[in-house]
């Protein structure tokens, strides 16, 4: 009973301190920098997309939606940027440390959120 009297309460976190922490900053400037990229190519087939372009043009509108929310969710991101899967198929090696790096940060986000 005691010890839960006198628990540490965790702060609360302000936007910008959250943002610092998560290095959302540094993720959504990994994402404009993927967003560039990926328009470089077409063709392809990747899962539900049927090519770069068609990948390009639903990463765009999610990035311009992620960007308007007030807490975003990457739950789209996780899926495209995790090993292996839409990103990889489109850019390929030329992709792979941004990918990495937007996966890991908006996975560490998106779970901390849930």
């Amino acid at each position: 009973m005691l010890n839960r009297l006198f628990r540490k309460r965790k702060k609360k976190l302000s936007k910008s301190e959250e943002w610092k922490k998560f290095e959302l900053f540094e993720l959504f400037d990994d994402l404009d920098s993927a967003e560039k990229l990926v328009a470089e190519y077409s063709g392809g087939y990747s899962g539900v997309f049927l090519s770069a372009e068609e990948f390009h043009k639903t990463f765009s509108e999610e990035l311009y939606d992620l960007k308007q929310q007030n807490v975003p969710d990457f739950k789209n991101i996780c899926v495209w940027f995790a090993p292996t899967s839409a990103w990889d198929d489109f850019v390929g090696m030329e992709g792979i440390e941004l990918g990495n790096r937007i996966f890991e940060r908006a996975y560490r986000f998106y779970n901390s959120n849930k």
